[in-house]
């Protein structure tokens, strides 16, 4: 069987919560696959247990180009880590006959398709993780400095946080405390910080 030619059946999801950019990692692996199939897991890897696959066409990929937002699929938080949920989604695997799966999500989703690659490596499916997180706690060097996400989150804040700083001076008896997302790590606040240069 030539492998070039032999037509794939890749599965992608999401999981998590939604990140700028998303929808461009689907719409660029629909143009990479070719005349392979791509198709979507609806709600995450709760939708991946429950076989909820949906074929994805070009004209579904284009429509969410560029936008924000996880709703050409949706996602959800579901942790596939029993015994039991491997070996649903080994069968879920085996039954729509799935060659790669492609998890887009954070730090957790991505040790989930860690463990995900093992357990499915001998069923022939290939796990890809892709890094997603506006917390920017996933990096690996050079291969990897920073995740989709984390950009333009940062940018959006530090206009937001730009516009305080030029408005509050008029205020003079108060004090302004700005409180940002970005978990422990904190890779958001410094990057704003960094951007904005508050007092």
């Amino acid at each position: 069987k030539d492998v070039s030619t032999s037509q794939k059946r890749i599965a992608v999801l999401f999981s998590g919560g939604p990140a700028p950019g998303g929808h461009n990692v689907i719409a660029g692996l629909k143009k990479v696959l070719g005349h392979h199939q791509l198709l979507g897991i609806k709600s995450g890897p709760k939708g991946l247990l429950a076989g909820d696959f949906k074929q994805l066409s070009d004209s579904d990929c284009q429509n969410v180009f560029n936008l924000g937002g996880f709703d050409l699929l949706g996602s959800d938080r579901t942790k596939i880590k029993t015994e039991e949920q491997i070996n649903k989604v080994r069968q879920v695997i085996k039954t729509h006959q799935i060659d790669g799966l492609v998890i887009i999500g954070g730090d957790d989703s991505n040790t989930n398709a860690a463990f995900l690659a093992e357990y499915l490596y001998k069923e022939g499916c290939h796990v890809i993780g892709v890094p997603k997180t506006i917390d920017g706690d996933l990096q690996a060097g050079e291969l990897l400095p920073i995740s989709f996400g984390f950009d333009t989150a940062t940018k959006v804040y530090s206009e937001m946080v730009g516009n305080i700083l030029q408005d509050t001076p008029s205020s003079q008896k108060y004090w302004h405390f700005v409180k940002l997302m970005g978990r422990s790590a904190s890779h958001v606040t410094l990057e704003v910080a960094l951007n904005t240069h508050p007092h």
